[in-house]
């Protein structure tokens, strides 16, 4: 499997200001995967990378995780500002947990709107070129994948 070379940021126009979408470490990013793939994608496409067995008690994201998700999100998201002569990115979430900017604690749609954002940028391109095959094709050559019940 060949992946295009990935790029390492994306900008976005949401509600009239200028954001930056940055990507996971690859540590975040298969955690969120993985979530994606037991917990929020349809129905059937855990079968066709071989995890029906693994996940058959699917349930809704609890609170916490989804906050935790949610969070992960938005560290990798800045806005972009002008400071002086320069636009710069300036971070939505610290590391603290506290807002980087400003008008955005009560912006849910901007807030959803970028966690969607990062979520596609940062997870689209384990979905193309067979990865998915790929990573199904591992999985089932594991003996704890191919147990029966």
């Amino acid at each position: 499997m060949s992946l295009k070379k990935r790029e390492p940021h994306k900008d976005v126009a949401i509600g009239g200001r200028k954001w930056r979408i940055g990507r996971f470490d690859a540590l975040t990013g298969s955690y969120i995967t993985t979530l994606l793939l037991m917990q929020m994608l349809p129905m059937g496409l855990d079968e066709q990378v071989g995890l029906g067995g693994i996940v058959k008690g699917k349930s809704l994201m609890d609170k916490g995780t989804f906050m935790d998700v949610q969070k992960e999100c938005l560290r990798v998201c800045s806005e972009l500002q002008l400071v002086g002569a320069m636009e710069a990115p300036i971070p939505v979430m610290l590391s603290d947990e506290r807002w980087g900017v400003a008008d955005i604690e009560d912006d849910v749609v901007t807030i959803l709107s970028l966690t969607i954002h990062t979520l596609i940028f940062n997870v689209s391109d384990f979905f193309q070129e067979d990865a998915l095959k790929d990573l199904g094709q591992t999985f089932s050559g594991l003996s704890l994948f191919n147990a029966k019940e």
